[in-house]
């Protein structure tokens, strides 16, 4: 049986996701912009209200500079790559790296996470201020997430990564780790949607590991990347002054 090389299909495929994107683009009156995003609930899904409160900001702010919004969900690799080669017009959270702003130009942050860690509350003993009081404990972490340097480098503890934040969850409650961490509000979704009866026995602690802020970025070979830049940026900062942002924050219990 004949079969597709791998490099022949990713071609292919980028081929048909950029017809497609082109046809929609079509049918809008008013200039489309295509997002893309990882699948993150809260902040991007199919299943929530506006497609999560990320993509429900992005679309405010668009929409207030000149521009519909259309997502597109993608696995990152599919996504950060598709924006590169200008299949897609912007993705949709990103954080800020030197080696990122080479080929996408970033927006000012319009919303920002805290990494915190979340222990069992039978726990007493474990807090976190600083990197020393992990000394010794089970941490269980997530495969390619950009955490920071001293945390990835210490040696005082042992790091046991997963492909995903629930598999974490689901042995921090079965006592299998110490801790583990993630965006604090998508801790709060997991075990609501997926661990509610293990709410009560779980505490997320308050000092954060990091806080970085999450932006849009538009490939710099996009001719208009300045202007859909500058408008977003525009946008974000008319609608903290004139309360719709926070609006949304709040419908999203944020």
């Amino acid at each position: 049986m004949w079969l597709m090389k791998p490099a022949v299909f990713e071609y292919s495929y980028w081929v048909l996701v950029a017809a497609f994107l082109a046809l929609l683009g079509f049918a809008q009156s008013v200039p489309a912009l295509t997002v893309v995003a990882k699948i993150e609930p809260p902040y991007f899904s199919r299943k929530m209200p506006q497609e999560g409160l990320s993509a429900a900001i992005i679309s405010a702010a668009l929409k207030r500079s000149g521009y519909t919004a259309t997502f597109s969900f993608e696995t990152w690799p599919r996504a950060y790559e598709g924006a590169q080669l200008g299949v897609y017009d912007i993705v949709g959270s990103i954080w800020y790296t030197e080696e990122r702003n080479k080929g996408f130009a970033f927006s000012n942050a319009y919303l920002f996470h805290e990494i915190k860690f979340i222990k069992r509350k039978a726990d007493k003993e474990i807090s976190f201020r600083k990197l020393d009081d992990l000394d010794g404990l089970l941490v269980g972490t997530l495969k390619d997430y950009a955490y920071r340097a001293e945390f990835l480098n210490s040696k005082k503890f042992i790091r046991l990564p997963e492909n995903h934040l629930l598999q974490n969850l689901l042995k921090l409650s079965q006592g299998q780790i110490d801790l583990t961490l993630a965006e604090a509000h998508k801790i709060r979704y997991e075990i609501n949607e997926y661990m509610r009866g293990s709410a009560k026995d779980l505490e997320i602690l308050p000092e954060p590991l990091m806080r970085r802020g999450t932006h849009i970025a538009v490939s710099r070979l996009n001719l208009k990347h300045k202007q859909i830049i500058e408008g977003f940026n525009k946008a974000i900062k008319s609608m903290k002054q004139d309360g719709s942002y926070e609006k949304i924050l709040a419908d999203f219990g944020y």
